[in-house]
């Protein structure tokens, strides 16, 4: 009976181990964290950098987190898997296991505990990793690509693909956007000015005509009113008194010696070598000369 129950266990032991021997061969690469949840700092007492020597030593392609990764991982992450150390409860022992997980996070092997009575953690960890990856001796670790995880890559860089085309579709339209913005924005600049300009035009004859009013009504000479100067400013001029208190702040209108006077719903205008300020009201339109000494 006993011996029926030996050929039994070792049965089961060689299928599991067989099982695990064609899991672990069809992932290429071996991902080594920088720390593991027991430390309190990266490569504590160089656990991780021993971590990737014994799984170079046992015939794994390991690599830190933080290295450059070869095309193909890039492409498909589901080629490695992802090493983790953890530390068992123990009494008056350290314990570690290591396991191994897919890119799904599911644990694909473990190794056995390894184990170590050693005070002194340098050492106590390192007997007791050693130890867990005896484990990994034994399977004679050899990559065997296996097409469901390769098609895994194949289908991630298919849509990456089609991502980054869809992202270049999406920066296209954006810019076509930008650009159509842009054009009304000047479109209705255009628009503006060209209605200042005929609004300037149509008020041009009832001007003169107001002026020829006020040059009438308005019998004085330049001697008699008050002096007013001119000074340039950006898009135009300020006209200020004798105080330098600004009265007027003119801007461009396009038109020679017609200015558009800013807050006001009025314009400068020069007729007969005198300026006049019209200013629309409700009563229609009033004129006032002024005296003005541009600078």
């Amino acid at each position: 009976m006993k011996s029926i129950l030996a050929i039994v266990a070792f049965l089961m032991l060689f299928n599991i181990n067989g099982f695990a021997q064609q899991n672990i061969n069809a992932y290429k690469y071996v991902i080594v964290p920088n720390t593991f949840n027991f430390l309190n700092e990266p490569d504590q007492y160089q656990i991780n950098s021993l971590t990737k020597f014994l799984f170079k030593k046992y015939g794994f392609t390991a690599l830190m987190a933080d290295e450059e990764y070869p095309q193909d991982l890039t492409n498909n992450r589901c080629l490695a898997l992802f090493a983790d150390v953890e530390k068992l409860k123990a009494f008056l022992n350290t314990k570690l296991q290591v396991h191994l997980r897919d890119c799904n996070n599911k644990i694909v092997i473990s190794s056995e505990v390894g184990e170590s009575r050693e005070k002194d953690y340098d050492k106590v960890y390192n007997l007791a990793l050693r130890e867990a990856f005896n484990s990994f001796d034994k399977l004679n670790y050899t990559y065997q690509p296996n097409e469901e995880i390769v098609f895994k890559g194949n289908k991630t860089t298919t849509e990456t693909v089609e991502n980054n085309d869809a992202k270049e579709e999406i920066q296209r339209l954006q810019r076509e956007v930008e650009e159509l913005k842009a054009k009304r924005v000047r479109e209705e600049i255009a628009l503006r000015a060209s209605e200042k300009n005929k609004t300037l035009q149509d008020i041009q004859p009832e001007v003169k005509q107001e002026v020829k009013k006020v040059l009438k009504t308005e019998a004085k000479s330049d001697e008699t009113l008050q002096t007013l100067f001119a000074n340039p400013v950006e898009n135009g001029y300020t006209i200020s008194d004798a105080s330098s208190k600004v009265l007027y702040h003119l801007v461009f209108s396009g038109k020679e010696d017609v200015f558009i006077v800013k807050g006001q719903d009025a314009i400068l205008y020069k007729m007969n070598n005198t300026w006049i300020v019209a200013k629309a009201n409700d009563a229609g339109v009033s004129m006032k000369t002024l005296n003005v000494k541009f600078n």
